[in-house]
């Protein structure tokens, strides 16, 4: 069954981004039918290669994408795609490129005001920052954050490879998780517009590999989410202060698990009662119950993601849906979060996207 795109039974819009050449599909739309669970796909667009993380302003007027590209025109470094949203049909209008300045730029986040957006350069070894003007438009780069350094693990951590950057909810400080280096690096707002400067570092356990950050709701604790060592590590956070402070870390996997596996992306609930990471290997989604009287973060269980490697997932604004996508098995499912367990239940809904890395979901609009 398809269902009209002005239908009120239309939840959630999603956005997903996928690897894949300038010609070949990227960007798909999905319309989530939270009625009948439903996803059925909307649109699609070429036009950018290999869009692997997605970002879109509040007002929904603006969608922005890396192309996780070592080199554009022959100069070392992906880009940053800028595309207006039609209000009404949704369509993407014509595309704004910008250089990173760093090869493979990886991740992208907005600061709350949405004055700045930060990209991640994994194979650059930086961050490049881009003051965004009235109208949604990144400017040009005007900041470029570089790490130095290596890590134990030879193979992966031979250098510096920032792999998310996210603001502080009140954008007064930026936190980078760098792979290659064992470290969150946070980064301070200066008292000039144009000014960011280092503030912190902060070591993780040698061979943890960080890959990404997440703040919880409350703005008191925030997570990482470890890529090689499989783990999720908590920290309590002072906003005052920028500090985090490294507390418990727990395996990502169960006791049984005995293949490879890497981490990929971590996400809080909006309710702030449960934590979600995903397993590449296990192909699986970790559930972690947060305590409420200590913070602490406990394993919860693991449910499959149905396909090879998902490299990414995310929640509905009301957390009651989690869409998971498969890198390798080419499809995003759907599942339905039981409220009092937090465990995503298979909700008998996936769809078929090709090589699907980034899952944007969006309130549908009326």
């Amino acid at each position: 069954m398809t269902t009209p795109e002005n239908s009120q039974a239309s939840a959630f819009e999603i956005w997903i981004g996928a690897y894949g050449a300038k010609d070949e599909v990227t960007l798909t739309r999905l319309q989530l039918f939270s009625d009948t669970a439903e996803l059925v796909k909307a649109a699609e667009y070429a036009g950018i290669e290999d869009a692997s993380f997605l970002r879109m302003n509040r007002s929904g007027t603006r969608l922005y994408a890396v192309s996780e590209t070592l080199e554009t025109d022959g100069e070392e470094g992906g880009q940053l795609a800028s595309f207006p949203i039609e209000p009404d049909t949704l369509k993407l209008g014509p595309v704004q490129f910008h250089r990173t300045y760093g090869a493979h730029p990886c991740h992208l986040s907005l600061a709350p005001e949405e004055d700045w957006l930060a990209v991640s350069n994994y194979n650059g070894a930086s961050v490049t920052l881009f003051m965004i003007t009235p109208d949604s438009r990144p400017s040009p780069a005007v900041i470029r954050l570089c790490h130095t350094g290596s890590g134990p693990n030879e193979q992966r951590q031979e250098a510096p490879h920032p792999h998310a950057a996210v603001f502080s909810p009140d954008g007064n400080y930026m936190f980078v998780p760098d792979l290659g280096l064992d470290r969150v690096m946070v980064y301070a707002r200066g008292p000039e517009a144009n000014e960011w400067s280092g503030h912190e570092a902060i070591s993780m356990a040698p061979g943890d590999g960080p890959r990404h950050f997440a703040f919880h709701p409350s703005g008191r604790a925030a997570f990482v989410v470890n890529e090689l060592s499989c783990t999720v590590t908590r920290f309590t956070y002072d906003e005052k202060e920028g500090a985090l402070g490294r507390q418990e870390s727990i395996t990502t996997l169960p006791s049984s698990f005995k293949g490879d596996n890497t981490c990929a992306e971590i996400v809080v609930s909006p309710d702030g009662r449960f934590v979600y990471a995903s397993n590449r290997g296990h192909d699986s989604i970790a559930i972690f119950r947060i305590d409420d009287a200590t913070g602490r973060i406990e394993a919860a269980g693991h449910v499959s993601t149905r396909g090879s490697n998902p490299r990414n997932f995310a929640l509905t604004p009301d957390g009651c849906w989690l869409i998971a996508a498969n890198q390798d098995s080419d499809n995003v499912v759907l599942y339905r979060i039981e409220p009092n367990s937090g465990l995503p239940i298979f909700a008998g809904t996936e769809i078929a996207v090709r090589k699907p890395v980034c899952v944007l979901i969006r309130e549908a609009r009326t």
